[in-house]
């Protein structure tokens, strides 16, 4: 993948090479998330307010997707998911995780229409959180077991550390807390609760929900993510 092709610089060095990067790959998945929330019929306003209080950042990823461009996202995701080489390691580990939907699809067609328009016009609207506090709950569950899962998968694939992989989200995606430390709060039985249920939404939708082995042998451990170790 060229080094243009990518939302925005990897802010943290990899520690080598892969299709997507790092950041580019965390990012674009939340972005596809909160398009797929539209899809199953979230309100907008709803999807961004979820968003900026789970991880305490100024603007949701729709007017992300808006600031980074629609034309941009929409060439790294089809980069993303590329089927054409089955070996690819990245289609391997993702299969169709990256292949927008309805929603998205919409605002791609659009957005070779229209240029740089910014189509979701997120901002247009006053974000506020849903009055369904179960929906609310909904929703911040499939942002984090998505941020969860890319997380681990990027630090497992050796592109980052798990330090490395906390600051990325802490001062460069302005999170109030890394993924890692977000489990850690959550302890691990929790976070996997969550990751599961996202699973099982996704395969009834037939979109791959890559869970990362590494994942799986914390949680049977049961202890804390060593949010300073050097050691995967």
């Amino acid at each position: 993948m060229e080094k243009t092709d990518y939302l925005i610089e990897e802010a943290v060095p990899l520690k080598q090479e892969r299709k997507g990067g790092a950041a580019n790959l965390l990012q674009s998945a939340l972005l596809l998330e909160a398009s797929r929330m539209v899809d199953d019929g979230m309100e907008i306003p709803h999807v961004e307010a979820v968003a900026k209080s789970t991880f305490g950042i100024p603007s949701g990823f729709l007017a992300r997707m808006d600031e980074i461009g629609i034309g941009n996202t929409c060439a790294y995701l089809k980069v993303m998911a590329d089927d054409s080489q089955s070996d690819d390691p990245i289609f391997v580990k993702y299969y169709n995780f990256f292949k927008p939907g309805p929603a998205l699809e919409e605002k791609c067609r659009k957005g070779r229409e229209a240029g740089a328009a910014k189509l979701w016009k997120a901002g247009a609207r006053e974000d506020r959180d849903p009055e369904d506090v179960a929906l609310l709950e909904l929703l911040r569950k499939r942002f984090q077991a998505v941020a969860f899962i890319t997380a681990v998968e990027v630090v497992e694939a050796g592109l980052l550390e798990i330090g490395e992989v906390e600051k990325l989200c802490r001062r460069f995606f302005g999170w109030k807390e890394g993924p890692f430390a977000m489990m850690n709060r959550l302890g691990l039985e929790e976070t996997m609760r969550k990751v599961t249920e996202k699973m099982e939404m996704s395969h009834r939708q037939e979109i791959n929900f890559p869970v990362p082995k590494m994942l799986i042998d914390q949680v049977r451990k049961n202890e804390p993510w060593p949010l300073n170790s050097r050691i995967r």
